[in-house]
């Protein structure tokens, strides 16, 4: 009963981030350097506007550790792209199996801080060179 419970929850939530989404929630795990999974409803974020290299790659894991560093157990908010981003206009709302969004913890954006930090390119594509005045690089 309890799992037929959460899964009802999730497919309640999910119908809602097709359209956009904007809220907080606990990180479940760190796939790379800009990609995570939240807990509820458990979805995979992809950062837009910025690109981190393979996580496989000495960089990727610079560039993982880094966002781990930043969220690893944290509540971080998402905006959807096409709710106000960056990126809208300019990137489609899903990559592969992830939620394309911009993305906070304590009010500061995730790719800004991954840009400045270094391990994260401009990806002018889809930002319009919005993370460009921070990162050292440009996809």
């Amino acid at each position: 009963m309890k799992r037929l419970a959460v899964l009802f929850l999730i497919l309640l939530s999910t119908p809602a981030l097709a359209g956009g989404f904007s809220f907080e929630s606990r990180v479940a795990y760190i796939e790379d350097g800009d990609t995570f999974r939240l807990m509820v409803p458990r979805v995979n974020i992809r950062l837009c506007g910025v690109d981190t290299p393979r996580k496989n790659s000495v960089a990727g894991q610079a560039a993982t550790r880094a966002l781990r560093s930043l969220i690893e157990g944290r509540t971080v908010s998402c905006l959807a792209v096409g709710d106000g981003t960056p990126c809208d206009g300019r990137s489609p709302k899903k990559s592969y199996n992830r939620f394309v969004a911009q993305c906070f913890v304590d009010g500061r954006d995730l790719a800004e801080l991954l840009a400045g930090k270094g391990v994260a390119c401009d990806w002018p594509k889809y930002s319009g060179g919005y993370y460009g005045k921070w990162a050292k690089c440009a996809r």
